[in-house]
């Protein structure tokens, strides 16, 4: 069993669906009975660490078959950067290509088990579409709101899967907007007794439960040995801390004996996170974004303060990469290790040969970069890559006139 914390006042809310403590609004933690995880190899995918789910009966699971995402170790890359020990977790092999399906899987079996049939969330594509889809799967309709500017191809596959979207003027660009938007949509949501299914552990503590599995898979791939550094992108922060906790647990359960160092990374255009971890200070919004890496362009990240705690405490950093060195990790994962992930996902590796740069790894680390979303999600960024690549047109005799 489970229950509702209040990180700030201790108390314990009895509204399991709850987004904040009622008495001060703070951040909700969810806590289990015990620290034992028992895997369960009868339920799919992520389910089959329920016990340290938020779930009551698994006859609410809503599943379309997320987790279980490859660990494959870097076949070129890391050994040519002087890193042999580099694994790529590849979340974009999840059913709507993205680590948010675990997210949504966790969400829509918590409104199913709450009883609700109506669903609320803030995206900038990637939950959008995981989220409807586990909507479309669980009966229950929902509203959409996003970017002014997202990329077209995530809004295109969200609107495949019918939910109402909108997109917000000035979201992702205004901290004022971004900070109100979110408001906006809690506020809606208890209003109407809909489900707030916003990827932020501010926002939904029950849905963030299911990132956190991602750590428990990563401890299973590597046979119970915990890696040293895990890279990890950052726009709202939610996916970084609930890695993290997901960590804290595996030890608590006695499957590794060692927590690695977690690093945050940002893109240089819009990284508050970044700079405050710079400064030694807490994080200011910023008055813009010059950024276009979609999915980590947030100019006030919701959990931030818990994402500064989180690198504090497992000995971690944050870096800013730039756009362009970002596009071009993103060729070179594809082309070199067979990984067509979006720009967002690419930053990690980017990340990695900065810190090899700077001395900041010394290349004996086992080290994991969280790749969260596939390529395709960001078709802009796929021109990027490929507007330069001539595609010849031949007469068909002239393939056997090839040379080897």
């Amino acid at each position: 069993m489970y229950q509702l914390q209040c990180m700030t006042c201790g108390r314990i809310c009895a509204d399991m669906g709850a987004s904040a403590c009622p008495h001060d609004g703070g951040f909700l933690n969810v806590l289990y009975d015990s620290a034992e995880i028992q895997v369960r190899d009868d339920l799919p995918g992520i389910w089959r660490y329920a016990a340290r789910l938020p779930l009551k009966d698994p006859a609410h699971i809503v599943s379309l078959g997320e987790g279980d995402t490859p660990l494959p170790r870097s076949g070129w890359l890391g050994a040519e950067a002087g890193l042999p020990q580099l694994y790529f977790k590849n979340e974009g092999l999840n059913p709507t290509g993205s680590y948010k399906d675990r997210i949504a899987s966790v969400g829509m079996s918590t409104l199913r088990q709450l009883g609700l049939d109506r669903w609320a969330t803030v995206s900038s594509g990637n939950a959008g579409a995981a989220i409807s889809a586990y909507g479309a799967q669980a009966g229950a309709d929902g509203y959409v709101f996003t970017l002014e500017r997202a990329p077209r191809a995530k809004i295109a596959q969200i609107i495949a899967y019918g939910p109402r979207i909108m997109s917000v003027r000035g979201m992702g660009y205004d901290p004022n907007i971004d900070a109100k938007t979110w408001d906006n949509a809690r506020k809606i949501c208890e209003v109407n007794n809909w489900l707030m299914l916003i990827t932020a552990r501010r926002y939904s503590p029950q849905s963030m439960e299911g990132a956190k599995t991602i750590a428990y898979e990563i401890g299973q791939q590597l046979k119970g040995v915990a890696p040293d550094v895990v890279y990890v992108p950052v726009g709202g922060g939610g996916l970084i801390s609930s890695i993290w906790k997901g960590f804290r647990e595996w030890r608590a359960a006695g499957q590794i004996d060692r927590l690695p160092r977690m690093v945050a990374i940002q893109p240089a255009g819009c990284d508050p996170l970044s700079q405050a971890w710079r400064e030694q200070r807490a994080i200011a919004p910023l008055d813009d974004c010059t950024s276009a890496v979609s999915g980590i362009i947030l100019t006030a990240p919701p959990d931030g303060d818990l994402v500064l705690n989180d690198l504090r405490e497992s000995d971690g950093w944050a870096v800013s990469i730039s756009d362009d060195v970002t596009y071009q990790c993103q060729a070179e994962l594809a082309r070199r290790e067979g990984l067509f992930v979006e720009p967002a996902a690419a930053i990690t590796w980017a990340a990695v040969k900065a810190d090899l740069a700077a001395g900041r790894l010394t290349g004996d680390e086992t080290v994991v970069c969280v790749l969260t979303g596939i390529g395709f999600k960001d078709s802009k960024a796929i021109g990027l890559m490929t507007a330069d690549a001539p595609v010849p047109l031949v007469e068909v005799d002239e393939i056997m006139q090839l040379e080897p």
